[in-house]
C-alpha cells in the first residue's frame, strides 16, 4: 500500500522527504548549460549508487524529493552535494559553498503535503520569472501524466566506458539509459509512476501548480518566509533570460558597455537588484552604477 510512506517516520522504514540546499545561500551553484547538466547528471547517477527513488526535482537552488529509508537519502543528498561542491572547485575555484549541515530535510506526511511539495517543485522556475514549469530544462515536468513519454528519445550511451567518460564516475551506468547532448533524461531516473500513484491525477498535479498560494504554504511548513528580493541564483537566471531574450547574445560578457549598463538597469528595476548584486553578478564597479541607477 501506498499509503505506508505517509506513516509517521521510523528509522530504518521508507518515507518520502524533501532536501533543500541552504535557504540562506547567496552563492551560485549553476552558472552554465554544462553546470545544471552535470547536477541532472548527478541526481541521476546517484540512484545506482544509493536505494532511493527520485520523485521530483529542481535545478535552482538544489530541490530535491527522495523516497527511501531516510538514512539512505540522506546519504544520497549529501553524496550529491559533495559532487556538486567539487564541481564548484574544479571550475571556479569556488569553496565552502555548499554544506550538509545547513540544509533543510522535511519528512512528507500525506498525500496532500506530497502534492503541494511537487507542485511548489515545478512552479519554481515560473515564480523567479526564468521560464514555464511545462519547458523548463532542469526539472523533470515532462515525466508525469505524459500519454507520449515514449515520444521522448534521446542517444544511447555506444559504450560503457563512453558513458563514464561523458559523465564523469566510474558508476555501470544501465544500457537502456539515454541522453540529450549529455545530460540523462528525466524519464531513465526519476521515479514517475510513484509519483503518479501518489499523487493520484494529473488534473490534481496541474490544478496545484496554477494556484498561486503553493508557495506560501510550503513557505509555512519549512517555516521560512517568502523573500522580496532575490538570490544571486534566481537572478542570474533572469540575466540569462534578458541577455537571450531581449538582447539577443547568450551572456552579458558579450555585451558591449551600453547594452550592459542597460542590463543593469533592467535588473535594478524590474526584478530589485541591489547594487552590491549587480556589481558581484556584472562585474561592475560600484560608482559607475552610483551614476546610472
Amino acid at each position: 500500500m501506498l499509503i505506508r510512506y505517509f506513516k509517521d517516520h521510523i528509522p530504518g522504514r521508507e518515507g518520502v522527504f524533501m532536501f533543500t540546499s541552504d535557504h540562506q545561500l547567496r552563492q551560485l551553484i549553476f552558472r552554465s548549460a554544462s553546470d545544471f547538466s552535470y547536477g541532472v547528471n548527478t541526481l541521476a547517477i546517484g540512484t545506482l549508487k544509493y536505494k532511493v527513488r527520485v520523485l521530483c526535482y529542481t535545478l535552482m537552488n538544489n530541490h530535491l524529493l527522495v523516497l527511501g529509508r531516510y538514512e539512505e537519502c540522506l546519504a544520497y543528498f549529501r553524496w550529491i552535494l559533495l559532487r556538486l561542491a567539487q564541481m564548484l572547485k574544479a571550475r571556479y575555484g569556488i569553496n565552502g559553498v555548499l554544506k550538509a549541515d545547513a540544509a533543510d530535510v522535511q519528512y512528507v506526511t500525506d498525500r496532500q503535503m506530497l502534492l503541494n511539495e511537487v507542485a511548489y517543485l515545478l512552479r519554481n522556475s515560473f515564480k523567479a520569472q526564468i521560464d514555464s514549469p511545462f519547458s523548463y530544462p532542469w526539472a523533470p515536468f515532462e515525466v508525469y501524466f505524459n500519454p507520449y513519454l515514449d515520444s521522448i528519445r534521446g542517444e544511447r550511451f555506444p559504450s560503457t566506458d563512453v558513458a563514464k567518460r561523458i559523465l564523469g564516475t566510474h558508476a555501470l551506468i544501465p544500457e537502456d539509459w539515454e541522453h540529450r547532448n549529455g545530460t540523462i533524461l528525466n524519464k531513465c531516473f526519476v521515479d514517475y509512476r510513484t509519483a503518479e500513484r501518489l499523487i493520484g491525477s494529473g488534473y490534481a498535479l496541474f490544478n496545484r501548480i496554477r494556484k498561486f498560494d503553493t508557495e506560501s504554504i510550503i513557505a509555512q511548513s519549512h517555516g521560512i518566509e517568502e523573500s522580496l528580493t532575490f538570490t544571486d541564483n534566481e537572478l542570474q537566471e533572469k540575466i540569462r533570460s534578458v541577455c537571450q531574450n531581449e538582447l539577443h547574445v547568450d551572456s552579458p560578457h558579450q555585451l558591449g558597455r551600453k547594452d550592459l549598463l542597460r542590463l543593469a538597469r533592467t535588473l535594478a528595476n524590474r526584478f530589485s537588484a541591489t547594487k552590491k548584486q549587480i556589481s558581484r553578478l556584472l562585474g561592475i564597479a560600484s560608482d559607475v552604477l552610483d551614476n546610472i541607477l
